[in-house]
């Protein structure tokens, strides 16, 4: 039943963000809300109520961290890009994230893809992550400093 009432609800929103309600449409939207569905693992972890005020907090702390990080990543790739003598360092940095969680690599990962002058290449087997940057030195300061904020975040969704 659960399943039915969200199938309903991604293709409602399919269609309107599509703002198109043809046939040929709403069969591609069925298609593909068939997909999403077999994607979502069947076995869920039961939600306690009492978490919900520490994750929230956390994703908000996560969220303020995320946008001063793109503020100020933007300021500095533009400081780069409209300076005259172009100080880039480009390269590739390999980043080993200290947690073994799949949410905190997918944090990870996240907040390196939204990042300006960085780019989130792959990871490995072993969670390794290789992020192409404009500034080497600046992406490996900025790295570590991060994986202590998900630690944090981590410790504080999962206590």
């Amino acid at each position: 039943m659960n399943h039915i009432i969200l199938g309903g609800l991604i293709l409602f929103t399919y269609l309107a963000l599509s703002t198109s309600v043809t046939l040929y449409n709403c069969i591609w939207g069925i298609v593909l809300t068939a997909i999403i569905l077999r994607l979502i693992p069947s076995k869920r972890r039961p939600v306690k109520v009492s978490h919900l005020p520490r994750a929230f907090l956390a994703m908000l702390i996560y969220m303020v961290i995320l946008i001063w990080n793109v503020l100020v990543g933007g300021f500095q790739v533009a400081r780069l890009a409209l300076d005259p003598r172009m100080p880039l360092k480009p390269g590739v940095v390999a980043v080993k994230p200290d947690c073994d969680h799949e949410l905190g690599q997918a944090l990870s990962a996240h907040a390196i893809s939204l990042s300006p002058g960085e780019l989130l290449i792959g990871t490995d087997e072993s969670g390794m992550m290789y992020i192409h940057s404009l500034e080497i030195d600046q992406t490996e300061k900025v790295a570590q400093k991060e994986q202590k904020y998900r630690r944090y975040l981590l410790d504080l969704i999962f206590g």
